[in-house]
């Protein structure tokens, strides 16, 4: 049977004004093609004991009471339906035995109470159960990301730079957490189901042993069908992935605050919604598709559900005329199956959505032992306090993925970085600046040489400690969605007013704080309600201070690295802000690793460190590679001339 399939995407499709979108349409997000393929019951039947163990292993460590109760719960809805079922038979024992008289009806009340009590005991284990799950749920939803975000926080950070990494990571976070709730749902769903499927054969076992062919002669056709149609489903849902995900990027450019005034004045609006359309009625038509498929698929298997049953119903007939079974075994035969089919139902349907979510739920655990892998050592040496100097040893670093034969980002690179001095590391774009400041901040590892404080090598120690004696003042800082204050204190201690104003202060933040509505307590996120947004300037300036507040610990912070921290500033507050730097490194001792590509700003360095293609080609003082005549020269010059053809030019102008 042709399942319904997606019009296949190409770099063709265009809008309503002729213009492509194809890097809206290339297919990159495909990953379940084969498994929609293979979803077959036998596939299905072998990965159930593995995705229940799983789910079960998760929801333990969510909430074990839970646990219990449903699995408890669930048991005595199986027990209190054999119960209803022998009842029932009882109670058609006393009225069938003979004529039906008051006295017969009399002596059924026994058994009447016995069926009122199973049943109300069903609804309310039922009921119980459900809450257990419904309180199990979202715990497990909560725990699979909580051990998700503690991974994505914990791993090292060049795990950032592997595309690999980051597609397993997209697809965990998108469905991964969520299906771990689902999963639990679904497989508790697939054994209530079969606890009452076992509870009806083993009913109808005990009546007679005739009665289990029966029942199974009875629930094969719901089976097929419901089996049919939920496959169905399943399959439409993993060949339509690829765009139910261009469906959430097109929506997510949409609404998203960093995108809306760049989609504005592009005019981008008719475009995206086009696109957005496209593929909205693309699944939509699937979608009713689907629906006639399915209602189709139901129908045959209702039909030839309505005539085995009427076959059961003729057999348990000739049964009853052939004296084989009485007429109360048979009614209770009856209520039986009607009990097994709607078990049945219902477990077939869960463990399709079982496995469904397990698909999805094994991304989780896939970027679970891929990020356990990319741990920090379990038991590092804890880091040194503090240094005298740290000397770098011939270190080499290439990123992940990047090709056999193409040049490292470091190639190696010695150097040394004395406390309270200044070094400023210049060179071109990819010269290989920021890796080294990432290194010496103990985000990386090098690939071969060292790093030592004194005559402790960093990669044995416990990164988190060292990081804690580094401050940084980001190139790609983040804007975090927290108070002024928040923004600058960060994770440091928050008890010493006077280290934030000297911080704000240094940074010259303390002139944005001034014109924030709420000071310090103004939340920087114009999403939320009296939210301020600074300007570019404005940010940089923050996260200048957030440098300086951490470093403001003297011994505590040996080393502030400063990574191209004045792109957004104004002249006047560039200046400022160098001399703040010299000032800091001066009063706290503090080693200062400054990164920019205005030289002017690095005269007043104490040592100059210049890179090409990921190596030291020279280093000094100013004068010193003024007067060696090479590629520090040289940026100086084009720089120092830019400089002076504009005035040059401004003086022609007024002339």
């Amino acid at each position: 049977m042709r399942t319904a399939q997606p019009a296949p995407d190409t770099a063709d499709d265009t809008d309503e004004e002729g213009l492509s979108l194809p890097e809206l349409a290339t297919p990159m997000w495909r990953h379940f093609g084969d498994q929609a393929a293979e979803a077959t019951w036998a596939r299905i039947g072998r990965r159930m004991p593995a995705l229940a163990a799983q789910a079960a292993a998760l929801a333990w460590r969510s909430s074990p009471r839970d646990v219990v109760a449903a699995a408890a719960l669930n048991a005595g809805v199986g027990a209190a339906t054999a119960w209803a079922l022998v009842a029932t038979t009882g109670v058609l024992g006393e009225l069938f035995a003979a004529v039906p008289t008051p006295d017969r009806v009399l002596a059924a009340l026994p058994s009447l109470v016995l069926l009122a009590t199973a049943l109300v005991l069903r609804g309310a284990c039922s009921a119980a159960a459900g809450r257990a799950q419904a309180r199990l749920e979202p715990q497990v939803v909560l725990t699979a990301e909580k051990q998700l975000l503690r991974h994505c926080t914990a791993v090292e950070l060049r795990a950032f730079d592997d595309s690999g990494f980051h597609d397993h990571l997209f697809r965990c976070y998108v469905r991964g957490s969520d299906e771990a709730g689902a999963l639990v749902r679904h497989t508790a769903d697939v054994l209530t189901g079969a606890v009452g499927l076992v509870a009806a054969a083993g009913v109808l076992g005990v009546l007679h042993p005739v009665l289990l062919p029966l029942l199974l002669l009875a629930v094969v056709p719901q089976w097929w069908g419901s089996a049919a149609a939920a496959r169905m489903r399943y399959r439409m849902l993993l060949a339509f992935t690829e765009g139910r995900r261009r469906k959430l990027l097109l929506e997510h450019i949409m609404i998203d605050r960093k995108s809306a005034a760049e989609v504005r004045s592009f005019t981008m609006e008719r475009r995206l919604l086009a696109e957005f359309d496209r593929v909205a009625h693309r699944e939509m038509d699937i979608q009713l598709s689907l629906a006639t498929r399915q209602s189709l698929i139901r129908l045959a298997g209702d039909t030839a559900g309505g005539l085995v049953t009427a076959a059961v119903f003729a057999a348990l007939g000739l049964l009853l005329v052939d004296g084989t079974v009485e007429i109360a075994v048979a009614g209770a035969a009856v209520v039986a199956i009607r009990v097994a089919q709607g078990a049945l139902g219902n477990a077939l349907s869960s463990l399709t959505l079982v496995y469904e979510s397990g698909l999805y739920f094994s991304d989780f655990v896939a970027f679970d032992e891929e990020a356990r892998r990319r741990l920090p050592r379990t038991e590092p040496a804890p880091a040194p306090e503090g240094f005298e100097e740290i000397r770098v040893e011939n270190v080499t670093f290439s990123y992940p993925g990047r090709e056999d034969g193409q040049a490292p980002a470091l190639d190696g690179v010695s150097l040394t970085i004395r406390r309270g001095r200044t070094v400023a590391l210049v060179g071109e774009n990819g010269s290989g600046k920021t890796t080294l400041s990432k290194l010496l901040s103990g985000l990386y590892g090098p690939s071969g040489g060292r790093v030592l404080w004194d005559d402790t090598d960093l990669a044995g120690v416990d990164g988190t400690g060292l990081r804690r004696r580094i401050a940084v003042i980001a190139q790609d800082h983040t804007h975090w969605p927290l108070t002024a204050r928040r923004n600058v204190v960060m994770s440091s201690p928050d008890g010493d007013p006077g280290r934030l104003e000297r911080a704000a202060r240094a940074s010259r933040a303390d002139t944005v704080v001034e014109e924030l509505d709420h000071g310090w307590e103004t939340l920087l996120d114009k999403r939320f309600a009296d939210g301020a947004e600074p300007s570019g300037g404005q940010w940089q300036r923050l996260a200048a201070a957030r440098g300086f507040y951490r470093g403001d610990d003297g011994e505590e912070t040996p080393l502030l690295i400063a990574d191209e921290p004045t792109a957004a500033l104004d002249a006047r507050a560039e200046h400022a802000f160098f001399a703040s730097l010299h000032a800091h490194a001066g009063r706290t001792g503090a080693a200062v690793v400054l990164i920019t590509h205005r030289l002017a700003s690095v005269r007043m360095a104490d040592h100059i460190v210049v890179l090409r293609g990921g190596r030291v080609v020279e280093q000094g003082g100013h004068a010193d590679l003024l007067a060696a005549d090479g590629l520090y020269r040289e940026l100086w010059d084009l720089q120092a001339g830019a400089y002076r053809f504009s005035d040059a030019s401004e003086r022609g102008s007024s002339a």
